[in-house]
C-alpha cells in the first residue's frame, strides 16, 4: 500500500459540495433529503470539516446557508456537475480544491484525506476504482478554469469525457483499505435512497 505524502497538510484545502438544484427524480434538492435523521448535506459537511479548512456549497438555494457554510451560485446554470466544478474554479482560481457531490452519504474523512494527500500538485487527481474514474470525489485545480470553460462552451458537459482533456493523476484505489464501492454510491432517485438506508441500517 502506498503511503500518503507526509508533507501535505489537508487542513489548508477547501472542499466544494456540488448541490446544484432540485432533482426531478427526488422531487427536491438532494442535499436536503433526510438520511439517518439529518439532511444529507449536513452529514457530508460534518465529515469534510474533519479534514479541510473550509467547506463551500455550490447551489442557488440560499437555504444551505443555514448549515453555517459559504454558499455560492453556479456561474453557468443547468449543465450539471461540470458547471459546479467550473464555479469552484472561478472561486478558487489559483489553488487546488476538493470536490464531492451532495448525494454521496458514505464518504469518509480518511478517503478525502487520501485523495488530497496523494493528488496534491496535479491539475486534476481522481480515484480510479473498479475500472471507473470517480470525478465527483476528486481534487481539481483552478488552473484548469480556462480550458474547462472552453470545453463547456464547445458543448462538453460529461465529466468522464471532460477529464480526458487534462493530465489527470490516476489514484488506483482498489487495494486501499479506506475505499469501497459503497463510498462512491450516488443517490439519484428515491429507490437509491431507500436501498442506501437499508444498507446503512444493516451495517449499524
Amino acid at each position: 500500500m502506498k503511503t500518503k505524502n507526509p508533507e501535505i497538510s489537508t487542513s489548508v484545502f477547501t472542499a466544494y459540495i456540488l448541490a446544484g438544484g432540485k432533482s426531478s427524480r427526488m422531487g427536491t434538492d438532494k442535499g436536503l433529503m433526510m438520511f439517518e435523521g439529518e439532511p444529507m448535506i449536513k452529514r457530508i459537511i460534518d465529515r469534510l470539516q474533519q479534514v479541510v479548512e473550509k467547506v463551500v456549497v455550490i447551489s442557488d438555494n440560499p437555504f444551505y446557508k443555514d448549515f453555517d457554510v459559504e454558499v455560492i451560485g453556479d456561474v453557468i446554470r443547468n449543465i450539471g456537475p461540470a458547471g459546479g466544478i467550473y464555479s469552484a474554479m472561478h472561486h478558487e482560481p489559483e489553488r487546488s480544491f476538493f470536490v464531492v457531490s451532495c448525494d454521496m452519504p458514505f464518504i469518509t474523512p480518511a478517503a478525502v484525506r487520501y485523495v488530497i494527500s496523494e493528488g496534491s500538485g496535479s491539475p486534476i487527481a481522481l480515484p480510479f476504482f473498479q475500472n471507473q474514474w470517480q470525478p465527483l470525489f476528486g481534487l481539481y485545480s483552478g488552473s484548469c478554469m480556462e480550458k474547462w470553460g472552453a470545453l463547456i462552451n464547445n458543448g462538453h458537459t460529461k465529466l468522464k469525457e471532460m477529464v480526458t482533456h487534462f493530465n489527470v493523476k490516476k489514484l488506483q484505489v482498489d487495494d486501499e483499505p479506506v475505499f469501497n464501492d459503497r463510498l462512491f454510491t450516488n443517490l439519484n432517485d428515491k429507490r437509491d435512497l431507500e436501498n442506501a438506508l437499508k444498507f446503512s441500517y444493516h451495517e449499524s
